[in-house]
C-alpha cells in the first residue's frame, strides 16, 4: 500500500477522534485540553492498543494495519459502516468496483435511457459528470444539458453555479446549499478510496474547491459516505415539488464503470401527472 494511503488513515482517524467530545465515550474532561475530542491516549485504550501503535498509525507511519486493528478503531472512534469501508478500502485497496471512470456512454446504454421515458434518468461517472441523460430529466431539471459546455456538465459544479439547478434542487438558502455539498463531497472521497493517486479527481476536487468554500470545508472534514437509494424532493419545471425514488444500476466494461440513476415518483397519482405531460 503506498505511504499517502496510510497518511489518509491516519489524518482521517485524527479527525474522527478530534470529533468526539470524552463526555460521549463516558470519559472525563480534561481539565487542560490541549486539542478538541479525544486524546490519543483515549482511542488507544478503547480500541485495545497501545498509545504508540495508535499514534503511528494516526501519523501514517504504520505499515501493515491489520483488519483487526481497523475494526477495533472503527468501533472505539464509532465508525459508520461508510466510514468502516472507507479506512478497510484505504488499507487493503481492494473493491468490487473498477478503479477507471467512464466518460461517455454506448449506443445501447443511450438507447435504454431514452426507453426510460417518462420517468426521469441520467448516467453519471465516479466525477459526478453527466454524461447523457433523457428527455424526462432534461423537462424535470428545466435544462437542456446537451447545449452547456462539456466542463460545466458535472452535478456538483452546477450545484455550485447554476440557478436554475439550485431551484430544480430545491436550494433555496445557505444551509440547503450546504446539506448537499457535504453530501456530494462525502460520496466523492468515499468513491476515491480505491483509486487515492486519480489525477483527474484532484482536478476535479481542486476546481469545486476554487470556486465553492463551502464545498472546501466539507472536503477537508474527510467525510465519507457511500451511494443510496433514497428519496429525494425536486422542484419539477412543470409539475412543481415531486416526490422521488431514486434508483441506481451500476454498468460496468473492462475496467471502467458508471451508474444509472433512476427516479421514480413516490406514488401511483404522481407517476400518473408525470406520464400525463407526454400525451
Amino acid at each position: 500500500m503506498a505511504n499517502t494511503n496510510y497518511q489518509m488513515i491516519g489524518d482521517f482517524l485524527r479527525r474522527k477522534r478530534e470529533s468526539i467530545a470524552p463526555e460521549e465515550m463516558g470519559l472525563p474532561t480534561p481539565l487542560r485540553r490541549r486539542t478538541p475530542g479525544l486524546r490519543r491516549e483515549d482511542v488507544a485504550h478503547l480500541a485495545g492498543m497501545s498509545t504508540v501503535w495508535y499514534s503511528k498509525i494516526e501519523r501514517g507511519k504504520a505499515a501493515g494495519i491489520s483488519d483487526i486493528a481497523l475494526m477495533a478503531l472503527g468501533d472505539a472512534l464509532r465508525l459508520n459502516p461508510s466510514e468502516k469501508q472507507y479506512i478497510k478500502t484505504l488499507a487493503t485497496q481492494q473493491y468490487s468496483i473498477p478503479s477507471e471512470a467512464c466518460f461517455q456512454i454506448s449506443t445501447e446504454s443511450k438507447r435504454l435511457l431514452d426507453q426510460l421515458d417518462p420517468l426521469p434518468a441520467l448516467v453519471i461517472n465516479d466525477y459526478f459528470d453527466i454524461l447523457a441523460c433523457n428527455q424526462s430529466y432534461k423537462r424535470m431539471c428545466g435544462i437542456d444539458l446537451s447545449m452547456l459546455p462539456l466542463e460545466e456538465r458535472n452535478y456538483v459544479y452546477l450545484t455550485i453555479t447554476h440557478a436554475k439547478w439550485q431551484k430544480f434542487m430545491q436550494i433555496n438558502d445557505s444551509n440547503s446549499l450546504d446539506e448537499n455539498l457535504q453530501r456530494m463531497a462525502a460520496i466523492l472521497r468515499a468513491m476515491s478510496a480505491p483509486k487515492t493517486d486519480d489525477q483527474i479527481l484532484k482536478q476535479r476536487i481542486k476546481r469545486f474547491q476554487g470556486i465553492s468554500d463551502a464545498f472546501s470545508d466539507f472536503w477537508s472534514e474527510k467525510s465519507v459516505r457511500y451511494c443510496e437509494e433514497a428519496e429525494f424532493e425536486f422542484c419539477h419545471a412543470e409539475l412543481d415539488l415531486m416526490i422521488f425514488k431514486k434508483q441506481i444500476w451500476w454498468n460496468f466494461s473492462g475496467n471502467t464503470s458508471g451508474r444509472m440513476i433512476v427516479y421514480h415518483p413516490r406514488t401511483d397519482v404522481e407517476h400518473q401527472k408525470l406520464a400525463g405531460i407526454w400525451n
